[in-house]
């Protein structure tokens, strides 16, 4: 058995963006010394920290490399689940080997979703901008990030945000995307993030409950996974609620580091 096999009760389920890290991007040196130690002591007791994001692999990884974060991660709105080889904790594996991944895929490759975001547009007769529609000068401009981090941002694997457009009325491209097979985050144009065409499996709710499944099956037949949800975003930890209904779960709105230390405290106790 390769990496690790740990009998976690306790596993925290954490958004990345405004809840453990006020930015996905460059790290602010220091400041995140207070959320290294955390994470490192849940490490020593056995908790697992499972991230998930909006963000792709390219983006997460320097982050988990700054944290010292080890555990599985969720990517690109759950459509995909890496477990690092070297600390994969399951003893049924989740995902096939990939390089340094057991990777498991709820969505589609990428150009199947770029394809996909080409096919709505014009069905709906009405442009759609997709990440791989900007330049990287002009992500950067749009999401507030540094030139290393926009190219990161346009790594993506599974599925394309886009521009939600102003002038096309949700219900329509709900039923669209579902029309031609896909899957639709959508987000209203007034919040500042991007909408996500993604593969019809894909989604929060069924990746984290792959997850929890799996460490589920690490423990013995008369105990209860105990999970600790945290966002920063209120319809996200409804979500996780939903996801984590077959385990003990906690669940907490978090606005930034300083909330998810304090969160996090009973747990270091």
């Amino acid at each position: 058995m390769e990496g690790l096999n740990v009998m976690a009760e306790w596993i925290v389920v954490t958004g990345l963006e405004g809840a453990l890290l006020n930015l996905a991007d460059e790290g602010s040196g220091a400041d995140e010394e207070p959320m290294k130690r955390a994470i490192a002591q849940l490490k020593a007791k056995g908790v697992p920290v499972i991230v998930f994001t909006d963000s792709d692999r390219a983006e997460v990884e320097p982050i988990r490399e700054r944290l010292g974060l080890v555990s599985p991660f969720i990517t690109e709105s759950g459509s995909g689940i890496f477990t690092p080889v070297n600390q994969n904790p399951f003893a049924v594996l989740l995902g096939e080997k990939e390089g340094e991944y057991y990777v498991e895929v709820l969505g589609c490759p990428y150009v199947q979703a770029r394809a996909g975001l080409r096919v709505m547009a014009n069905l709906i007769a009405h442009p759609l901008k997709g990440f791989g529609d900007f330049t990287v000068p002009q992500l950067e401009k749009a999401m507030q990030l540094s030139e290393a981090a926009a190219h990161r941002a346009k790594d993506r694997e599974f599925s394309e945000p886009f521009m939600t457009p102003k002038a096309v009325d949700a219900a329509v491209l709900r039923q669209t995307a579902e029309e031609i097979g896909f899957g639709l985050l959508l987000r209203r144009p007034d919040a500042g993030r991007f909408s996500v065409m993604m593969g019809p499996e894909a989604g929060l709710e069924p990746a984290v409950q792959r997850v929890i499944a799996v460490y589920q099956q690490q423990l013995s037949e008369d105990e209860t996974l105990k999970v600790l949800g945290l966002s920063a975003q209120a319809d996200e930890l409804a979500v996780l609620a939903i996801a984590c209904s077959s385990a003990e779960w906690t669940g907490r709105v978090v606005a930034g580091p300083f909330d998810w230390l304090a969160a996090v405290a009973p747990l270091l106790a």
